[in-house]
């Protein structure tokens, strides 16, 4: 039985070295003892399941502090519980640690990883699996841990919505910068690009070119703020850049629709 075990260990961590994703569904023999089918194929029965319903942030779990082993395929939605997902027990007496990373959702079709500061104890979750059972794993409900003027990042970041004719890129100086959402330094006419900077009181080094001609950031911008995001506008004419919004990225700000 020990020897069994000591099997199942290596083979769980090579499995878990040479992927930034594992879906031990695949691998059922790894999972634990579990029981057989007429067929002779194993069934596992030792599951986890991800509650949260209390909660009104997506959320994406992880089983490394590092965050490079995912545990769910996607997003974890607000107000939701997952499906049963295999597992492996833990012995008696010791618990498995999962890594959350939460997302505030800032604008349709756009949100912003965060993870809250250790000062709350809510970027983890320990819990005991034990075999042969469904053990829920409960992410926690932020909004009753987490004081509403809590900055829930240093980060800055902008969104450009891009209403011009033509593409459009951000620039510091003469260097493109890649937007956080797409897969592409330019924001097509209709999209939105999501920019994470640093905080800074110089904007001057910063603009919007637009077929070849470089727009400055709204005179109304004298800083870009630690822990706040702005949203710019390139209007239908291409000038001036506006911006439509800016406001505190705090417990008490966080945009939530109901849709990932």
């Amino acid at each position: 039985m020990k020897k069994q075990f000591a099997f199942i260990a290596v083979i769980t961590m090579f499995l878990l070295s040479c992927t930034g994703f594992y879906d031990l569904r695949d691998y059922p023999e790894i999972i634990d003892e579990g029981v057989k089918d007429p067929d002779g194929n194993v069934i596992s029965t030792t599951f986890i399941r991800f509650f949260n319903e209390d909660g009104y942030f997506p959320v994406d779990v992880f089983s490394s502090y590092t965050r490079d082993l995912k545990v769910n395929k996607d997003t974890i939605s607000a107000l939701s519980i997952t499906e049963e997902i295999p597992w492996v027990p833990t012995k008696t007496g010791e618990s498995y640690f999962f890594y959350l990373t939460y997302y505030m959702l800032v604008d349709e079709g756009i949100r912003i990883p965060f993870i809250p500061r250790q000062r709350w104890g809510v970027s983890s979750t320990q819990v005991s699996i034990p075999f042969n059972t469904t053990t829920t794993v409960p992410i926690y409900n932020l909004s009753t841990i987490i004081p509403n003027e809590e900055f829930l990042t240093d980060d800055v970041y902008v969104i450009i919505d891009n209403n011009y004719a033509t593409a459009v890129q951000f620039q510091s100086g003469n260097i493109v910068l890649p937007p956080e959402n797409i897969n592409n330094t330019i924001i097509n006419p209709g999209a939105k690009g999501l920019y994470k900077l640093a905080p800074t009181n110089n904007i001057s080094v910063y603009n919007i070119s637009m077929a070849g001609i470089r727009r400055n950031l709204p005179s109304d911008m004298t800083s870009l703020a630690a822990g706040h995001i702005y949203f710019l506008e390139v209007p239908t004419n291409g000038i001036p850049v506006t911006k439509r919004d800016s406001y505190s990225l705090t417990m008490g700000n966080f945009y939530y629709t109901g849709e990932d």
